[in-house]
């Protein structure tokens, strides 16, 4: 199915069977990639240089399909502040405070200034604020996720849009999160390419090579850069959780947190290099959906302790 069709599916199909559908046709794909990964030894296996430039050249660079242009950024923002309330369940009380953490341009909490809410917005780097938001009614902050400055419980609702794959520590950073909520408030999660996916390790603009962080080790992709003059993004960029490890931290989470929306986006791209390569996948994971939930989506709500 083309991607141009999965867009369209996705604005047209309800969300709930469009997910699992999705699943369902990703995991038939699948069969065959999955039986040459579970029949592999699990040996470290790693590619060589000389199989890097080859495939390289098999696959070849894409236009990137984000848009970092005002107009872009905007029309992202309002899409993610749209979706974002929209999951929310019937009465879900005040929604005053926002935060977002891992803000980057910080347009949506514009948005949501401009909708009359006190919102803040958070990163590790700062240079990345538009102007016009700078000059806007929103807050920002040079701030760690995980070590938020605010008092407990200061937001009714905290989120973050493609930023907890980078955090070191997520596991400390959600737990942040859900310090500065205050019971009854939410926490809004959307997050992925997942690491050891087919574009986990986000050199979207310069290793064109699905899979590349399970095929060649760290140096081996230095060095491809530093002979090809590509300069690549640093490998610690990416915290390398696997889609298991975030599934663990859900249930550790559990009698803190509940959760009211949760969806995994599955992948069936590029299936093919398992084929080819079981050894190298199974070397790197033993659970074979690590390769295949590319992004997760979970909108948690904190628990009012009884009495409260």
């Amino acid at each position: 199915m083309s991607k141009k069709m999965r867009r369209a599916a996705r604005q047209i199909l309800p969300k709930k069977p469009l997910y699992k559908g999705w699943e369902s046709y990703t995991r038939l794909k699948a069969r065959k990639a999955r039986a040459a990964f579970e029949n592999s030894d699990g040996e470290p296996r790693w590619l060589g240089l000389a199989e890097l430039a080859a495939l390289q050249a098999e696959y070849p660079l894409r236009p990137s399909v984000y848009r970092y242009d005002p107009e872009g950024l905007e029309l992202t923002a309002r899409q993610r502040v749209s979706e974002m309330l929209r999951l929310l369940p019937h009465s879900p009380g005040r929604l005053e405070r926002f935060l977002d953490v891992g803000t980057w341009d910080g347009t949506s909490c514009h948005l949501l200034s401009e909708m009359g809410k006190v919102s803040w917005g958070i990163d590790i780097r700062v240079e990345g604020l538009a102007e016009r938001v700078r000059a806007g009614g929103a807050h920002f902050a040079l701030m760690d996720a995980t070590s938020l400055g605010f008092v407990d419980e200061t937001f009714d609702y905290v989120y973050s849009y493609n930023s907890f794959e980078h955090i070191p520590d997520p596991e400390k950073a959600l737990a942040e999160m859900c310090r500065v909520t205050r019971p009854g408030g939410f926490i809004f999660l959307e997050f992925g390419p997942i690491y050891y996916t087919a574009k986990g390790a986000h050199q979207y603009d310069t290793i064109s090579v699905p899979f590349c962080e399970c095929l060649f080790t760290d140096e081996t992709l230095a060095e491809f850069g530093r002979a090809n003059s590509i300069p690549l993004k640093p490998f610690e960029w990416m915290n390398r959780w696997r889609v298991t490890q975030y599934r663990e931290l859900w249930q550790r989470v559990e009698s803190r947190l509940d959760r009211i929306v949760y969806r995994e986006v599955f992948n069936p791209d590029h299936l093919e290099l398992i084929l080819r390569y079981p050894g190298c996948f199974r070397s790197k994971t033993p659970v074979f959906d690590d390769l295949l939930v590319s992004n997760m989506e979970i909108l948690f709500r904190k628990r009012v302790k009884p009495g409260e």
